[in-house]
Formats: C-alpha cells, sequence, structure tokens
C-alpha cells in the first residue's frame, strides 16, 4: 500500500489555531494526504471500522479520520462535535478509534466491551499521554488492543510512532515514519550520551505556505535525544509550550496577558501533566496588584479568547522557575498565600 507525496493534487488548507501566535496556513497536496494516510494505514494495520474524535478540520483528524477509511474503504463514526459519548464497538470488527486526550477516559469505562473485541487499535497524537492511557493499555494487555502514540504537526505531518507503554513510561523509543529524515546521529559505541537538540525533520509531506516553496527541513518543538537507528527519545517540548487537549498554548503569551489585565503583577505559567487533558498549566502570580485569583482568572477568559486557561491560578509570595515541558514544577507551600488559589 503505497502512495506518492509528489503526485499532482490539489491544496488543502489547515490554519493553526493561532493560539501560539496568528493564525498560520499551511498548504499540503492531496497527494501527501494520502501518502501519510498509507503510511499510517501500514503502522495501524487492518481496520473495518473508525471512531474518530479528532476534528477533521485538523491534519491529525482528517488523516486518520478521513483518508485512512477513505483509503482502507471502512465506515467512520464521527465523534467531533460530541467528544464525551462513548465509542461504540463492534466484537467482530477490527476498529480504529482516532483519540484525544479526553477520550482515553471514555475507553477506560469500556474495558469489558473492548477486552471482547476482535482487535482495537486506539491512537493517540503529539500531546503528553494522559494517565488513563496507559491504564488502558495496561489493563488490556493480552486482548487484541493496542494503543499507539503518534508525533507531528501541522506544518511536518505525521513524524514518528511508538506503542504506549502500560506501564506509564515516557522514555520510549519513538521510530521514524520510512519517508521522514532528520538531523539526529547514531551515536557510537562508548560514546558519551548525545546531548539533547530540537527535532529537525525533512521529507516529502512537509507543508508549505501560501505562495511559498515547501521547506527542505521543519525544526520542532521537541527536545530529543537519538537512540540507536532512526531512533530517539522524546525529553518534552522546548520551554513555554504546552498542548492543552490537542491545542497548543504559548506560556509566554498567557504571562504577558496577566500583566496587561492585572498591572503591577508579574506571573509564570508553569506546566503541568493533566490526567484528562494530557498537559495544562498552572498560573502563578506576584506583586503589589490588589487582583484576586478569581478576579484575575475573569479577566483573562476574556483577554485568553480560544487559547486554553490556567487550571488554577495561584497568588503567591514568590514566583517558582519555569522549567522545559512536560515536567511539573513543584511549589513549596510556603510560596502561597494564605488561601488564595482558584
Amino acid at each position: 500500500m503505497t502512495a506518492d507525496p509528489a503526485a499532482p493534487g490539489a491544496d488543502v488548507a489547515f490554519t493553526t489555531s493561532g493560539t501560539t501566535g496568528a493564525p498560520v496556513t499551511w498548504l499540503r497536496t492531496t497527494g501527501q494526504l494520502a501518502a501519510e494516510a498509507a503510511l499510517l494505514a501500514e503502522e495501524l494495520g487492518p481496520v473495518d471500522h473508525v471512531v474518530s474524535y479528532a476534528p477533521a478540520r485538523h491534519l491529525y483528524g482528517r488523516i486518520l479520520g478521513v483518508e485512512v477509511p477513505r483509503l482502507l474503504g471502512a465506515p467512520v463514526t464521527d465523534h467531533g462535535d460530541d467528544p464525551l459519548v462513548p465509542p461504540a464497538l463492534d466484537r467482530g470488527a477490527r476498529t480504529l478509534v482516532v483519540c484525544l486526550p479526553s477520550t482515553w477516559q471514555l475507553l477506560l469505562r469500556r474495558l469489558p466491551r473492548l477486552a471482547e473485541c476482535r482487535a482495537v487499535v486506539a491512537v493517540h497524537s503529539t500531546a503528553r499521554v494522559p494517565r488513563a492511557a496507559h491504564e488502558v493499555a495496561g489493563r488490556l494487555a493480552g486482548t487484541g488492543f493496542r494503543a499507539v502514540d503518534v508525533l507531528g504537526s501541522t506544518e511536518t505531518g505525521a513524524v514518528a510512532t511508538r506503542p504506549v507503554d502500560p506501564v506509564r513510561r515516557e522514555e520510549g523509543v519513538w521510530r521514524l515514519l520510512p519517508d521522514v529524515t532528520w538531523d539526529g546521529a547514531d551515536a557510537a559505541p562508548g560514546a558519551a550520551p548525545p546531548a539533547a537538540a530540537r527535532l529537525t525533520v525533512g521529507g516529502p509531506r512537509l507543508a508549505r505556505q501560501p505562495g511559498g516553496p515547501r521547506p527542505a527541513t521543519v525544526t520542532m518543538p521537541d527536545l530529543v535525544v537519538p537512540a540507536g537507528p532512526r531512533g530517539f527519545r522524546r525529553l518534552g517540548r522546548s520551554p513555554g509550550l504546552v498542548k492543552v487537549n490537542g491545542v497548543r498554548c504559548d506560556l509566554g503569551l498567557v504571562e504577558a496577558l496577566v500583566r496587561r489585565v492585572a498591572p503591577g503583577a508579574d506571573a509564570v505559567c508553569v506546566p503541568v501533566a493533566d490526567e484528562v487533558r494530557g498537559e495544562h498549566y498552572a498560573l502563578y502570580y506576584a506583586g503589589p496588584s490588589a487582583v484576586g485569583p478569581a478576579e484575575l482568572r475573569a479577566r483573562l477568559a476574556t483577554a485568553l479568547g480560544t487559547l486554553p486557561g490556567p487550571r488554577s491560578v495561584a497568588r503567591v509570595r514568590r514566583l517558582p522557575s519555569p522549567v522545559p515541558v512536560p515536567m511539573p514544577v513543584p511549589v513549596p507551600p510556603s510560596a502561597v498565600a494564605t488561601g488564595e488559589e482558584l
């Protein structure tokens, strides 16, 4: 099952949400979409039915919820507009479930049914894997269930895959898809461990912006170290970026908005793991501002627009130091002012 990404085809536009800056439109040809669908279909195996929770306006949802089933001739149940509805599962069908981070909570409620199914493969993409995904994978070990993590972006398409580890380890090795090139180098035997670097990839499926050429390479925000031939371990994202249920959020922008809506305040956004959304962030602020946490959250709700709001807001005596995503930062109790947390 192959497709040529360089084959002639119409451009299809995908626009980023604008949550990490101005919205950006990226163009991919129908040939590139078909090639990515073929690669992922090979990775995922035979499918009779697709249940998708990912909106088709985003590349992840388009590829796995539209292009892969079209390629395989499989019917689709689209839950993009009703993400809280548990998936309908046919015991005799080979089912592909296209997950958001929150979807894994739905799968936890369907464990007995999932265990009875002939074959189910559930796909997670890009955001930190929530604990529920590891739990589902562990409790269904030895059945026809598989969980697969896909790394990619609107600019690059799918880059690499790995199994979701049933014992909640994040250090598993990613394997590049066959048509992806990268700037990693295999470590020589006995050599010192390679330094972490941002992941730079190339290949025939890179998107282009309107009026511009297709780039030779794209540097992603993911910090990685090489791990054998065409493999790497992902350490997280470069500081300042999280994905809240699949929506990218620039923490530096949130901090700037706090300073604007609460004059005199300074702020730090701290990335934290979230069991439902995969990743999230906590907001800590300090300074002479008289604005309390509840009022600050209300002011931010308007200023943020579509940007995901913080999971919690706390006034503190001193600000914690931010660290690279996705590691949570413990904040000493002594740093938090009395009871001012929301």
